[in-house]
């Protein structure tokens, strides 16, 4: 399985279409066989050329903390998953997406042009996305 993660740093970043650069996680027959490649991506910019690139890639799903509605109906008609609404450590959100984990709710992150539409309320004017990563529960992995 390959999963995309919208990555700054070491964490998910906040949005899908604004992303410069994307983890990407090749995962073999358990989570421990793992290979991670950075991909740059800051001479792409919005929606389609973010999912065209995902389609490039041959990822099954895409991790990130929000996107828009005309996103995920892209990532959806190539046959991808779009998973939103999460932020914390791009790591461990893989690892929790590939075991399942991490629970993938179709409406959570769901931004609506400015954040508003955000499940945590994405305060992306603040420079955050409005979750809380120290939740011990999820590692830091929540938006909802």
């Amino acid at each position: 399985m390959r999963i995309a993660v919208a990555y700054k740093d070491g964490e998910i970043f906040e949005h899908f279409g604004h992303c410069e650069c994307f983890a990407i996680y090749e995962y073999g027959d358990v989570v421990e066989d793992c290979t991670k490649t950075l991909v740059d991506c800051s001479d792409r910019h919005g929606h389609k050329a973010m999912a065209d690139l995902m389609r490039e890639q041959q990822v099954d799903a895409v991790l990130c903390g929000n996107m828009g509605s005309e996103a995920r109906a892209l990532l959806l008609s190539y046959g991808i998953v779009p998973v939103a609404g999460y932020c914390g450590h791009a790591d461990t959100a893989a690892d929790m997406l590939v075991t399942g984990q991490l629970p993938v709710d179709p409406g959570a992150g769901a931004c609506g042009g400015g954040c508003g539409g955000c499940g945590g309320g994405c305060h992306h004017d603040e420079g955050g996305c409005g979750c809380h990563d120290d939740d011990e529960e999820s590692g830091g992995c929540c938006c909802h």
